[in-house]
């Protein structure tokens, strides 16, 4: 009987100590989004922190791990981008957006080049050139913004995924920096 009590008040202090520790540590987390959203070029913190928060890695991970996190979303909403332009190509093709989306198209899949490349670098340590090559992404896409907001017949989908694009590359930025 003893011997049951002792491990059940062992279980009960474990658990106890995780209900407070745990509270802690992912206050810690958003305490660091806090500081990194807001320091981002012409970002609505709320949106950097709806984004960052939609990976689940996001609460328990590190500056560095932050960054990957980062990185991996920036790579999926350009995908995300180039597979929907993707989508559109054969339409385009000799027409009309031939002109104004097909930079985009191949703009986007250079962006996603550039974010591999990014993810390379990060495994290496090299977070300096992680900044280069996110600005490289971005200077990629640049003009896309202007293409898709002056086309009245394109989805707002692709209007605000190449803004939440632009945020999560400013996030990389941010973190990368600090290092």
């Amino acid at each position: 009987m003893a011997s049951s009590f002792g491990s059940y008040s062992i279980l009960v202090s474990i658990v106890f100590m995780f209900m407070l520790i745990s509270p802690s540590f992912a206050e810690k987390h958003t305490s660091k989004l806090n500081k990194i959203c807001p320091h981002s070029d012409d970002i609505d913190h709320r949106w950097c922190m709806k984004l960052m928060n939609s990976d689940s890695r996001t609460a328990h991970a590190d500056t560095r791990g932050l960054i990957e996190v980062a990185i991996d979303l920036a790579y999926s909403k350009a995908r995300d981008i180039f597979k929907d332009l993707d989508s559109h190509y054969v339409e385009w093709k000799g027409g009309a957006w031939n002109d104004r989306l097909t930079p985009c198209y191949k703009n986007y899949r250079d962006a996603m080049k550039d974010l591999e490349q990014a993810k390379k670098l990060f495994y290496n340590g090299d977070y300096k050139r992680i900044v280069v090559q996110v600005n490289h992404a971005i200077e990629q896409v640049r003009g896309c913004k202007s293409k898709f907001y002056s086309s009245a017949s394109y989805t707002s989908d692709l209007r605000v995924w190449n803004h939440e694009f632009r945020i999560l590359c400013d996030v990389v930025k941010v973190l990368s920096k600090s290092f």
